[in-house]
């Protein structure tokens, strides 16, 4: 479970021809998110809003090279439970034997329950993980996938319900699903960069090693 010196982890991901799979996690709000626009000189825009505090929370989990987007909706809060119902659903649409995932996470820390990793022990043949450095978002590349989404579906953008919201959020995933190609530039930064990523967290892993 352990970060790893990500060069080796590339050539070994080429070599049983894995599938390289970043997953995350994100909420989004029912009230309206504020984003540079434009407007008529001396005229400032507006949304309305009610002030509702609802957010739907969504998994996502992208295949780096394919553009493969996955994404599960659910009801209850971020946890181990729900994690690990989302990972069957990564493992039902990924894995085509003999190739393996190799899972790209962040630190949440419902990931590194013992339940979790109990959830990776016993299914090790079929997909392995890799730790991101603490607090780098910036490293995960279904970041990009949140950041299209909000463009394109809740920035403002006003919902008078959470099913409305909803709508608006699958529709965005359905369009993604069925042209990849959409999203495939914001993916292409971590054609070059995902091995620099895995020495930052192979550095990163030492550091803490050295230093707890």
């Amino acid at each position: 479970m352990d970060t790893v010196h990500l060069s080796e982890f590339k050539k070994n991901a080429e070599e049983e021809g894995a599938i390289i799979v970043y997953g995350d996690e994100a909420s989004f709000r029912q009230s309206p998110t504020l984003h540079q626009t434009w407007s008529p000189v001396n005229v400032q825009p507006r949304i309305p809003s009610k002030g509702q505090r609802n957010s739907q929370k969504i998994f996502g989990a992208i295949a780096l090279y394919s553009g493969d987007f996955l994404y599960k909706h659910t009801e209850d809060n971020f946890n181990s439970e729900t994690y690990i119902e989302f990972l069957e659903e990564i493992l039902d649409h990924y894995y085509k034997r003999p190739h393996r995932i190799s899972l790209i996470q962040d630190n949440a820390s419902y990931h590194k329950k013992p339940e979790t990793y109990d959830w990776f022990a016993e299914n090790r043949k079929y997909i392995e993980v890799f730790n991101l450095p603490p607090y780098c978002p910036e490293l995960n590349s279904t970041e990009r996938i949140w950041h299209y989404t909000r463009m394109q579906a809740t920035h403002n953008r006003y919902y008078d319900t959470k099913e409305a919201l909803c709508e608006a959020l699958f529709l965005t995933f359905s369009t993604i699903q069925k042209n990849p190609n959409l999203i495939k530039g914001l993916l292409t930064p971590f054609f070059r960069i995902h091995v620099a990523l895995l020495m930052r967290s192979y550095i990163d892993s030492n550091f803490q090693f050295f230093n707890s």
